[in-house]
């Protein structure tokens, strides 16, 4: 079976957002993180290139954290109050994320990979 590799961008309802590596000291030396999400024009998440190569736990994280600020600005989620909808929101973001996205066959490797 072929291992699935990090998609070049993530298709998520009508957003296709670029998925783009970085060297490590560019993340941490200039911006201080591991990954970033920018909402303007082309959408980009931007990872750092070393925790994305380890294929861990720490990749699932920074992936996974950076795609939920995809659904917080997918489903305006600063507009809202209720919790039962903010939840909803999150419930069906990552129900289409491992079942209908681009990505998900990547994350389920990610998920089920034998971890060092």
């Amino acid at each position: 079976m072929k291992i699935p590799k990090l998609p070049e961008y993530v298709e998520m309802g009508p957003f296709k957002v670029h998925l783009k590596l970085v060297s490590h000291e560019l993340a941490y030396e200039v911006s201080e993180q591991q990954g970033s999400f920018h909402s303007k024009p082309p959408m980009t998440i931007v990872l750092d290139e070393n925790i994305m190569a380890m294929e861990n736990e720490s990749t699932m994280n920074v992936l996974i954290h950076e795609l939920f600020h995809l659904c917080y600005y997918q489903y305006e989620l600063e507009k809202i109050t209720e919790e039962e909808n903010i939840v909803n929101a999150y419930a069906n973001f990552t129900t289409e994320l491992l079942t209908r996205s681009n990505i998900k066959d990547y994350l389920i490797h990610l998920m089920t990979k034998k971890l060092n």
